[in-house]
């Protein structure tokens, strides 16, 4: 028996729970196999008469509402689930009328402790039809999706923050550009943008400001012709090295300004890829000042030099006026006993002893005035050699560079440390590496390079400085160290011999040799502590 609607009188009249049951028993006798199809089935069933009563039903159907399937057979959805009763009568009242099933109705846990509320079903509606094509009944499939409705709303949540994440990462880009294209305009530094092989992609306002060149003149062309003629090969060989990834923290050059002067640039820049990007700081000024400072601190020394040896001059005819005079007076004394008729040698020796008293007295006076010129007793402590020719350079670097000289520094890390006073050492070198700048700046023709070298040979350490200059008359190799000779026009012949006295004062030795092919290399010795 089917259980159906029928209209009495107008009012509807509903098959009884008997007749339900009936037409259960109708439907499992046609299809002896539909029983194990819903105990097996991994998806809930249930089959509906058209008055909406369950004449079917499995396990995981039930698990909706959580009512046992006895309790759901010959009852009606508004019996068991009054909660959707509605949406369900409305649906079977559809496919009875259009013979169509319905499909994709989502459902949510209808237990009454609300404890599956959050799980969710889509449920799929099918007509049975009897022979004659009427809807007899209503076959239900229930799929459950919440791991997949969750799935969707992680993944729509996800959406939404990376599109969050979009429109704030979109936000900051564009806000960085519009700085770095503040940075670019206000920057008093030169900004340049060039390819591998120099040519000029984009340069900042500042070019027009400090050279006068508007970007138009410059963007297209390789920087070559801009550099000074004395300075192309330093700079292409600086961007060689840039590009190897070897160059020096800064490099100097002097740029051409659009009124034919030029000023001097410090550079700093690397490559990305194809392009390279650099900054120059215009740092004309600064090195005009520190060549007038190098010329003032050269004159002040020359001044405090004639200044000292003045007054060591006047220091040591004072002391020794009264010693010269006694050893006069002997000298005279002397020849007088030997000069009489009968010479007197007792006397005569006597007076030669005084003579050589003295001596030994102006001796004395000497070492006193020197060392007190010295500063009197030097501090001396543990100095390690690099270290001390590292400061020696610092102070010396901008006159290397202001007369293109390639400074070699081989003095190596593992050398034992030297017992000395750094000070007066320090302007023992500086005074060789001052001698050696100025004995390099007329070459031409060739490189002028400063080679520092240092070694030990298990005694003492050596140092040395060697200058590829125009050199020294070998005749004078000994000389040179003498007070107040000089090879120089306007020399006073006495740093040499002070260095020397310093490095003697010291345990040590300074000399000269003549380099081979051209040049000059000075030695000295320390002793190790």
């Amino acid at each position: 028996m089917v259980c159906r609607e029928a209209r009495v009188g107008g009012k509807r009249a509903i098959a009884s729970k008997s007749t339900a049951g009936s037409a259960s028993a109708a439907i499992l006798t046609a299809s002896p196999g539909l029983q194990l199809v819903y105990d097996t089935a991994p998806v809930g069933l249930a089959f509906l008469s058209t008055d909406c009563r369950y004449l079917m039903i499995n396990q995981h159907l039930t698990e909706i509402c959580g009512i046992s399937i006895s309790d759901h057979i010959g009852r009606s959805v508004r019996e068991t689930v009054p909660q959707v009763a509605d949406q369900v009568e409305r649906i079977v009242r559809l496919i009875v009328e259009s013979g169509k099933p319905i499909t994709g109705i989502e459902v949510n846990g209808q237990r009454p402790d609300g404890s599956n509320v959050d799980r969710v079903w889509v449920t799929y509606w099918h007509p049975l039809k009897s022979r004659n094509g009427n809807v007899i009944g209503v076959n239900v499939a229930a799929e459950e999706i919440t791991a997949r409705k969750r799935a969707e709303v992680e993944r729509a949540a996800m959406h939404e923050r990376l599109r969050a994440l979009n429109q704030t990462l979109a936000e900051r880009v564009e806000a960085q550009a519009q700085e770095r294209e503040r940075l670019w305009k206000l920057s008093q530094d030169l900004l340049i943008v060039t390819d591998t092989e120099g040519t000029v992609l984009n340069v900042n306002p500042a070019w027009t400001a400090t050279l006068g060149w508007e970007p138009d003149e410059l963007i297209g062309r390789t920087g070559e012709w801009l550099v000074h003629p004395d300075d192309r090969d330093r700079s292409r060989e600086a961007l060689v090295r840039m590009l190897a990834g070897t160059s020096t923290p800064h490099f100097e050059n002097r740029v051409k300004c659009k009124d034919g002067s030029y000023r001097w640039l410090s550079w700093v820049g690397m490559p990305d890829r194809s392009s390279v990007y650099a900054i120059a700081r215009d740092v004309t000024d600064l090195k005009h000042a520190r060549e007038q400072l190098n010329a003032l601190r050269r004159e002040l020394a020359r001044v405090a030099q004639q200044t000292a040896i003045g007054a060591m001059a006047a220091s040591i005819a004072h002391e020794i006026k009264q010693p010269l005079a006694a050893v006069a007076t002997s000298a005279h004394s002397g020849l007088r006993w030997l000069g009489k008729a009968e010479p007197n040698i007792a006397e005569a020796n006597a007076a030669l002893e005084r003579v050589v008293k003295g001596a030994h007295q102006i001796d004395e006076v000497i070492t006193s005035i020197r060392t007190m010129f010295g500063g009197g007793p030097s501090e001396k402590a543990p100095l390690q050699v690099r270290l001390l020719v590292e400061g020696v350079l610092a102070l010396t670097q901008s006159e290397l560079e202001a007369h293109g000289i390639l400074l070699r520094n081989d003095v190596p890390d593992e050398l034992p440390a030297v017992l000395g006073d750094r000070v007066q050492l320090q302007q023992v070198l500086v005074n060789l590496i001052v001698n050696a700048i100025e004995a390099m700046s007329v070459v031409t023709g060739r490189e002028r390079q400063l080679t520092i070298g240092s070694s030990f040979d298990g005694q003492r350490v050596i140092v040395s400085v060697a200058d590829t200059g125009l050199g020294i008359n070998p005749k004078h190799v000994d000389q040179i160290f003498e007070p107040l000779f000089t090879t120089k026009s306007r020399g006073m012949g006495l740093g040499l011999s002070i260095c020397r006295w310093i490095v003697e004062a010291h345990g040590g030795r300074l000399w000269a040799s003549v380099q081979a092919p051209f040049g000059t290399a000075f030695h000295l010795t320390l002793m190790p502590t």
